[in-house]
């Protein structure tokens, strides 16, 4: 007997809504996916300026709140909740975070802005599947017990909230030194939760499902990939910070480099990438792995950010004693007020945030460009996509 879109549709009214808010979608998957499992209606958005919306929208059970790094190295989590509570009191925010302090500060609920923020729970990334589904189904049993003495008390706290210090504004020196930590961590702990995630999945259907373990196990494995390579960057990052980064230089066609690139990331069916180039050699001196990783870089952020199948186009030709190589994509483009920012180390763009991704590449690629003589800038974008260039001294010219 099949249920007719009308039930469905029923069933899902009489399911508790989560909304979760976390802009990592792998990790969003994974707990919509739990929430859905045990019962409830999940809704996940990414952004943290749709939370209002979102809430008088759907008017859920719990909110599942997840902490924004702000430029400081704070988390945005303590604002939204603040604001959710003197909209909405009847509704309990849980806090969704890696961060020791936060949570100790949450747990805790004596400062100023725990206290307005009120918290009804939290859940520590990495977490445990039951300790998350148990937080939450406490949060959705106890939101009726909320009375209108609550909602007052939390207004009068609300305003002590104002006078509450930037953390280490008093430090100025050290902020961003603690905002690059937070950062690091925040990076490090969202693959590690997903894998974990996926793990205690896996686990509980060992015997069970072996589909569903397949499919778990699987999805670490990408993790662990994405957490490799945050690794990695991060240790790219340090090693030109400290200008400690070894490049094994020679000659070498800048043009077959390049259509190696090409070709590892041309996995669809249809070709979608095209690349037009001397027929000559174009000779450059450098080291052939970082220049391709440069490359590598600049395609696989123009496959990421624009609609799937959409063309990308790569182009190399020489301009005045230079190689110059243009990559060109259909995406969503980068805001003018954000260009200036697009090679800073952990950036993320506004439209670009749902996407995994550390904020590092560009930064990185820019950089080894450089240490080769080169230039990489954004050469133009607008709504419709992007172009990227590189440049690389031709070998000739060097010498």
């Amino acid at each position: 007997m099949t249920t007719s879109p009308f039930q469905e549709i029923g069933e899902r009214a009489a399911m508790p809504t989560v909304l979760l808010v976390e802009d990592d979608r792998a990790l969003s998957g994974l707990v919509s996916t739990i929430l859905s499992g045990a019962g409830y209606h999940p809704v996940a958005i990414a952004d943290h300026d749709d939370i209002a919306a979102a809430v008088i929208r759907w008017r859920p059970s719990c909110v599942i709140l997840d902490g924004e790094l702000l430029p400081r190295g704070q988390e945005r989590s303590w604002d939204d909740a603040i604001a959710i509570r003197r909209l909405h009191p009847d509704i309990p925010v849980l806090m969704f975070t890696a961060d020791a302090a936060s949570l100790a500060e949450a747990i805790d609920g004596t400062s100023s802005r725990s206290m307005a923020a009120g918290f009804a729970g939290v859940v520590e990334k990495p977490f445990v599947v039951g300790e998350l589904l148990d937080t939450v189904r406490a949060a959705v049993e106890v939101r009726g017990a909320l009375s209108a003495r609550s909602a007052v008390a939390a207004d009068d706290r609300i305003f002590a909230v104002t006078l509450f210090p930037d953390a280490g504004a008093g430090e100025p020196g050290g902020a961003p030194q603690v905002a690059l930590l937070s950062t690091v961590v925040h990076e490090l702990r969202t693959p590690l939760t997903s894998i974990s995630g996926q793990i205690q999945i896996a686990k509980r259907n060992l015997r069970l499902d072996p589909e569903v373990q397949s499919v778990a196990l699987e999805r670490a494995l990408v993790q662990v990939a994405r957490m490799d390579q945050l690794i990695s960057e991060l240790l790219d990052g340090s090693r030109i910070a400290a200008g400690a980064l070894t490049l094994e230089i020679r000659t070498f066609d800048l043009s077959a480099v390049v259509a190696e690139v090409v070709a590892q990331h041309e996995t669809a069916e249809t070709p979608q990438i095209s690349f037009q180039h001397p027929k000559r050699q174009v000779a450059v001196r450098g080291d052939t792995i970082r220049v391709a990783q440069i490359i590598g870089n600049l395609v696989t952020n123009a496959l990421k950010y624009a609609p799937a199948g959409s063309p990308v186009r790569v182009s190399l030709k020489v301009v005045a004693g230079h190689a110059l190589i243009l990559v060109e994509d259909q995406g969503v483009g980068v805001p003018r007020e954000e260009q200036g920012a697009l090679f800073e180390p952990f950036f993320r763009g506004t439209r670009t945030r749902g996407k995994p991704g550390t904020g590092l590449g560009l930064h990185i690629s820019r950089r080894l460009a450089e240490r080769h003589g080169g230039r990489l800038w954004l050469e133009r974008s607008t709504g419709a996509g992007s172009v990227f260039a590189l440049t690389l001294p031709i070998a000739d010219a060097q010498h």
